[in-house]
């Protein structure tokens, strides 16, 4: 178990070792190639705009009302001999 997360926790660190940010949205990723030198590749990332949307939803109307009820509940009275 332990050498299964040290070699999981070794490739996480490779991987983002072998990352690095050159510009807004662009990546420069290292990729092995058939030699033993490794080729470099630049990778665009999409651009993202998160804009505020105001949506109409229709709520149904609740009339909440107090209301009481009388309930008959048995009483018991003990008589001491």
């Amino acid at each position: 178990m332990r050498k299964t997360a040290l070699t999981l926790a070794i490739a996480a660190l490779t991987a983002v070792a072998a990352c690095k940010k050159t510009g807004e949205n662009e990546f420069q990723v290292q990729t092995p190639d058939v030699d033993v030198k490794t080729d470099t590749t630049t990778i665009k990332t999409p651009d993202v705009d998160v804009v505020k949307d105001t949506a109409t939803v229709a709520v149904p109307k609740v009339d909440v009302r107090k209301d009481s009820a009388k309930v008959v509940v048995p009483k018991v009275k003990v008589k001491k001999p």
